[in-house]
């Protein structure tokens, strides 16, 4: 039975990082700009925090925004890292722990039972400890960071019907989803592309195309303002009878498949993990054993 499960936990961890691989948002530089994040000058980054910090120590807002940045761009090259390297040992670990599961499988190289048992230890805590810190670089950046096209462009957050900002009272907007001191809370992250709203919606994209629309009327290509109050905006609003402003529909399904690639990867890596953990409690067991097998 040892022998069996350490074979099949093997092959999993080979099928599942050969998956990661084709999914995974890095290595298929799914997210634009991702390439670049290997060369990302974070060095540069903390060195402008850490001055910035010094000398104007009671600006703190632009001191946080500062620490934000670097920090954004450390994980952004720790991920890039983490998913070659991770993904690239988990296959190596993978084919080799199946290949020597299959030889004990048909109870070739008996004598070497042990030494398999410690190979597979060793590759399940490694690939484990790397997969897992990946896992939590990913994760972290696909539900907290907002997303950026390939020109740095963000896409603002909008409420199922694609509206961004509503009428309060009198000629007062409020953007739905702005946070004080959150500059980042008015774009959408790469946790919500997967919504039909930052993606081609037939039904939307008919009704833009009517100019006589409330939905064409009452669209606004930009947040003027944090507030949504500008003179500006609130012109335009009121002209047109706006209850809601709205943002015009995406024609594409881009998003959408960068959610699914990046979402993909996050959960088989975290199968992997699984996998990495029984390979490492089966592998000890095989060293423990007697050689029998059972």
């Amino acid at each position: 039975m040892k022998k069996t499960l350490f074979l099949i936990l093997s092959g999993a961890i080979t099928l599942f990082s050969i998956i990661c691989i084709c999914t995974g948002p890095v290595i298929n530089q799914v997210i634009p700009n991702s390439k670049n994040w290997r060369t990302n000058n974070c060095q540069k980054f903390s060195d402008e925090y850490k001055d910035y910090k010094e000398n104007n120590s009671n600006d703190k807002d632009e001191i946080e925004k500062k620490k934000r940045k670097r920090n954004k761009c450390n994980r952004e090259k720790a991920m890039y890292g983490l998913e070659y390297s991770s993904l690239i040992i988990d296959v190596f670990f993978g084919i080799v722990c199946t290949t020597l599961g299959l030889i004990h499988y048909f109870d070739i190289a008996k004598p070497y039972e042990k030494v398999t048992g410690i190979i597979g230890l060793s590759s399940g805590i490694i690939g484990f400890v790397l997969t897992l810190i990946y896992v939590c670089y990913s994760g972290y950046i696909f539900t907290n960071d907002p997303y950026e096209d390939s020109s740095g462009n963000k896409i603002y957050k909008t409420d199922g019907n694609w509206a961004y900002a509503k009428q309060e009272s009198g000629k007062i907007f409020k953007c739905l989803f702005f946070k004080d001191k959150d500059e980042n809370s008015l774009f959408a992250k790469y946790s919500d592309l997967g919504k039909k709203q930052y993606n081609y919606n037939k039904k939307k994209s008919q009704e833009y195309a009517d100019e006589d629309s409330n939905f064409y009327a009452c669209s606004y290509p930009y947040v003027p303002s944090n507030t949504c109050n500008s003179e500006e905006f609130i012109e335009i609003a009121f002209v047109n009878d706006c209850e809601y402003i709205y943002i015009e529909p995406i024609d594409t399904i881009d998003n959408k498949y960068l959610f699914d690639k990046w979402i993909a990867s996050i959960i088989f890596s975290c199968l992997i993990i699984v996998c990495d953990i029984g390979l490492a409690i089966f592998g000890f067991l095989l060293f423990k054993s007697d050689g029998s097998g059972v």
